[in-house]
């Protein structure tokens, strides 16, 4: 996994090793669980805002990025099956 700063925000780039964990950072609300995406030297963390008001609306967020993970995810796979039956 890669981090870089391209003039726009960072691009990360997925690696093998990279990898999505949930974390506990603690009991109680005050410490809500975050994801993790970790590679190499770069570490992403999503954190919940703090406001426990605003959660709903983050979990909308997360919902709407596991969907378009999974619609990158299906046009990855889709490119690459054609790219192999060229190749075959």
């Amino acid at each position: 996994m890669t981090a870089t700063w391209d003039g726009l925000g960072l691009r990360w780039t997925v690696g093998a090793g990279t990898e999505v964990t949930v974390e506990e950072t603690g009991t109680g609300a005050a410490c809500p669980p975050v994801l993790v995406l970790a590679g190499g030297l770069c570490v992403v963390t999503l954190v919940p805002p703090e406001d426990q008001e605003a959660w709903p609306g983050c979990a909308v967020f997360l919902r709407r990025l596991r969907d378009h993970a999974e619609d990158l995810a299906a046009l990855l796979e889709a490119r690459a099956g054609r790219r192999e039956d060229a190749q075959g």
